[in-house]
């Protein structure tokens, strides 16, 4: 709204923003390429300024740092607004970071919440039209923080919890299917700030009944297939090979498919730590309940004692994925069992 309001030109929405989505959980060296090429293209061809690069729900750990550094040689400016446990090495990289764990916080506050709010700051005028994204953010985030209720109350008398969660829910639906498409008018309709309401509860109405029917589908595949382990610390570890046991190239993807399970785990065994890990060839989906793990600090340690595994990865402390060599897989995630199995829990 502000750039259509101040850009100064013919449809500025177009020209002067690009939205750029990421399904990997930091800045990748594809990401800041592609966004580069973007950049310097319009700036010879036309004379627009190099821009400004917004990083949300993204950007707050070392794994970033190689993109940024790319970024850096250009004098790209970069904000990131995330809730993702920070490292504070970034912080040389960024002109402004925006994260809840700078003021004792925690990624309950999600970058939903975040951007919305930064957005009203911004352009006060667009208030009321975003009112009810926070709520959004928060219960497709599965926040327990305060202020999910009290977003929620806020926009109690047009949208129900319920109604947040289908918005959400179609969402993540229609973004998978965009895959790094921009699909802004879409997603404008899922949000109902395209000023046709109708059509927006049809969308969504479709669109979450889609959703729910793939993920019927995907749980009926691969629920057979989870393996229960104890744990030293008495939690319990449930693993599902979703390579091999889950609908592969389609919605829900393995990290959606690993949260549903993980899901369904949880109730089965109410008041018990849980962990759900869902392999795959060269990765893991980490999932927790009642264990005080610290993700990002793990792969670190992983990175650094396994010899030849390549890990990566992170996430927030207790949900994330970690990455490594097809051949070093039964090494790799045999260390991440034990190294959870040490973790305390609740």
């Amino acid at each position: 709204a502000l750039i259509r309001d101040e850009g100064g030109d013919m449809d500025p929405e177009s020209h002067l923003f690009n939205r750029a989505p990421s399904p990997a959980p930091f800045y990748e060296i594809e990401d800041v390429t592609r966004d580069l090429d973007f950049a310097l293209r319009d700036n010879v061809r036309f004379g627009q300024k190099l821009p400004l690069i917004l990083m949300m729900d993204n950007g707050s750990t070392e794994e970033d740092e190689p993109s940024y550094k790319v970024a850096k040689i250009y004098d790209l400016p970069i904000v990131v607004v995330d809730h993702h446990h920070p490292d504070e090495s970034t912080d040389q990289y960024l002109v402004a970071h925006v994260n809840p764990y700078h003021v004792g916080g925690d990624f309950g506050v999600t970058a939903g919440m975040l951007g919305a709010e930064l957005a009203r700051m911004i352009h006060p005028g667009i208030e009321k039209e975003i009112m009810h994204f926070p709520a959004v953010a928060a219960v497709g985030d599965r926040s327990e923080a305060p202020e999910r209720a009290k977003y929620l109350e806020l926009v109690a008398d047009k949208y129900t919890e319920d109604e947040c969660k289908d918005i959400a829910l179609a969402l993540d639906y229609e973004q998978f299917w965009l895959r790094f498409n921009d699909g802004k008018e879409i997603i404008k309709d899922i949000l109902n700030i395209n000023g046709n309401e109708d059509r927006h509860r049809r969308l969504v109405k479709l669109l979450v009944s889609e959703a729910n029917a793939a993920i019927e589908d995907q749980l009926k595949a691969s629920m057979p297939h989870v393996k229960d382990t104890k744990l030293q610390n008495g939690a319990h570890l449930f693993t599902i090979d979703v390579e091999i046991f889950a609908h592969r190239f389609t919605f829900p993807p393995p990290g959606k498919t690993s949260g549903e399970i993980h899901d369904i785990l949880c109730k089965r065994n109410e008041g018990k730590p849980v962990v759900t890990l869902g392999l795959g060839p060269d990765f893991a989906v980490i999932r927790s309940r009642g264990v005080l793990m610290n993700i990002p600090k793990m792969v670190r340690e992983m990175r650094d004692d396994i010899e030849g595994g390549g890990v990566s990865g992170g996430g927030h402390l207790v949900v994330g994925s970690i990455k490594f060599v097809e051949g070093m897989k039964d090494v790799v995630v045999d260390e991440l069992v034990r190294k959870i199995g040490e973790f305390p829990v609740e």
